[in-house]
């Protein structure tokens, strides 16, 4: 996401008598902003700020400036998170650069339009930045520009362009993670881009080729944390160094989420023996789980193939949950779908179709996997029923129905 600063400049960086040079008024940096706000007062002897304003060994510019800065009000900034179930990485970043320098942050889940609005009592925020994964969750986007035209939206949902350091803020920069309190794992990527050029995936024109970012250590939050890195790699065994990355999991004894999934088309057996050897996990980091894909049955040979390797190193296949991109081919059938869907369970791998669009017969097929009704209902008697269970209440049947187990 690339959140540019809205107040930067001249609502932030104050004019003052004091602060001339060779004819033309200076403002002060946000790096002057974060001396003073960390414990500089009028009168002090501030070196470095003294250099780019006064006399060596002499307040910067005048006590005017000083003062002007020092006592200035701590800004007021809302970062909203529009969807995901995770941190958000650049609302981290954002949240952690505007502390540094003093300001009060409030993150706030803005899942609807009533939770992005002001609550009474409450204060106009002087910044607001919100972000978005998803395109679906785009009209919240716009709903935050009606209600905070100063706001800056970023993510992919919104922009694939821009990036932090468009609005002045390290793009590795540390994250703060105060405002998930409740969330213990340290979030990262040890690499950026991939390899292949899906067209229904964003990565490649968003990150460009793979390249290398971060350590396990880097990404660890450290010893007041438990050892569970949820990685954020679309493409883990295309850099270069993943060997290095592999070895760091082991040896230092994290779970490890491989959380936007493996290409299981490009494993190969040492790949495979890697993954094998290291404590994978959910993005809960409670069940042990290999995320894949299967998105065109084209695929097919290579996909089990890159399966199968991992089995004869060890992995179960109950332990592998299989995406399923479902209504994004043009030439893509029903048989098609039930095709994957019928290789998978076969396998013992647990699928999960992801409709591309929304239809009610591709939402009506998730569901119908999703919930388990694919074992004792034929998919013809699922869209009679009009993809809804208690319809299916009208046939005779001589088991329970998923939903019908707890209730019995």
């Amino acid at each position: 996401m690339t959140p540019a600063q809205t107040q930067m400049g001249t609502n932030t960086m104050p004019r003052t008598r004091g602060n001339r040079r060779h004819g033309r008024d200076q403002r002060l940096t946000e790096d002057d902003v974060r001396a003073i706000r960390a414990g500089y007062r009028p009168g002090d002897r501030i070196s470095a700020l003294s250099e780019r304003y006064g006399r060596p060994g002499r307040p910067p510019g005048s006590s005017a400036t000083t003062h002007a800065v020092a006592t200035m009000a701590p800004r007021r900034v809302l970062l909203l998170q529009l969807d995901g179930k995770f941190p958000n990485l650049a609302l981290m970043r954002i949240a952690a650069h505007h502390r540094d320098v003093g300001d009060e942050v409030t993150l706030r889940h803005a899942g609807n339009v009533q939770a992005m609005q002001r609550r009474l009592g409450e204060a106009n925020p002087d910044a607001v930045y919100a972000s978005l994964i998803f395109t679906r969750t785009r009209p919240l986007g716009e709903a935050v520009t009606r209600t905070y035209p100063q706001a800056i939206v970023g993510g992919t949902g919104w922009d694939e362009r821009t990036t932090l350091a468009d609005a002045r803020i390290d793009p590795n920069g540390r994250l703060d993670y105060s405002d998930y309190p409740q969330w213990t794992s340290s979030l990262g990527f040890t690499q950026r881009g991939c390899r292949l050029k899906c067209p229904f995936c964003v990565v490649p024109r968003k990150e460009g080729a793979v390249r290398q970012t971060h350590t396990i250590g880097e990404i660890w939050r450290g010893d007041a944390h438990p050892r569970h890195v949820l990685l954020l790699d679309n493409d883990f065994f295309g850099q270069p160094e993943w060997a290095a990355r592999i070895e760091e999991l082991r040896a230092g004894g994290y779970r490890v989420s491989f959380n936007q999934g493996i290409n299981a088309r490009m494993l190969s057996d040492e790949t495979a023996a890697a993954l094998a050897s290291v404590d994978y996990r959910d993005d809960r980091m409670r069940e042990r789980r290999i995320y894949t894909a299967f998105d065109n049955r084209r695929d097919a040979r290579r996909f089990f193939a890159g399966l199968d390797a991992l089995v004869r190193h060890g992995v179960r296949p109950r332990h592998l949950f299989v995406y399923m991109l479902i209504g994004y081919w043009p030439t893509e059938t029903t048989e098609d779908r039930l095709y994957r869907l019928r290789a998978i369970r076969d396998f013992g791998a647990l699928p999960y179709p992801m409709p591309f669009r929304r239809t009610r017969q591709l939402v009506g097929f998730q569901r119908w996997v999703m919930g388990g009704y694919d074992h004792q209902v034929s998919w013809k008697d699922w869209e009679a029923a009009d993809y809804r269970p208690t319809n299916l209440r009208l046939h005779e049947r001589t088991a329970p129905l998923p939903f019908e187990r707890n209730t019995r």
